[in-house]
């Protein structure tokens, strides 16, 4: 099963604007949707309890908040690895990409340190404009 994420990797192409597209399998894909405020850089799948990520989907693309991603993924349970800008790594864990047209949306909660950076990053912006006030 690993072999058809390393073929849909491998066939990775890029989109105009809407990010990477993963040459889907027949009757099965999976749209992961970039809802967080984060720019992804790199999205591992593996088995579920599997030790190697092997490569990154995105192969040198990003995936920008509000861009999409098709890939081709055949029915599992998945772990998944992605990494933002910051270089911080956001694990999801037993994710069920189980149906023909699976659809996956990353979002600030996705995972606690996403969720913490999200936070400070919406505090540091009240404060910044707090600071901005004449009163």
């Amino acid at each position: 099963m690993w072999n058809r994420l390393l073929v849909a990797a491998v066939l990775a192409g890029c989109g105009p604007s809407d990010g990477v597209t993963i040459e889907p399998e027949p009757g099965a894909s999976l749209t992961v949707e970039n809802a967080s405020d984060f720019v992804i850089y790199e999205i591992y799948l593996t088995e579920i309890d599997n030790p190697d990520w092997g490569p990154n989907l995105l192969r040198g693309d990003v995936l920008y908040p509000d861009e999409v991603l098709a890939l081709g993924v055949p029915c599992n349970f998945y772990d998944a690895l992605l990494v933002d800008e910051a270089g911080v790594e956001c694990q999801a864990h037993d994710l069920d990409l189980c149906d023909d047209d699976a659809r996956w949306v990353i979002r600030n909660n996705t995972c606690a340190v996403f969720e913490a950076e999200a936070k400070q990053r919406a505090e540091a912006a009240s404060n910044g404009l707090s600071s901005m006030l004449p009163w």
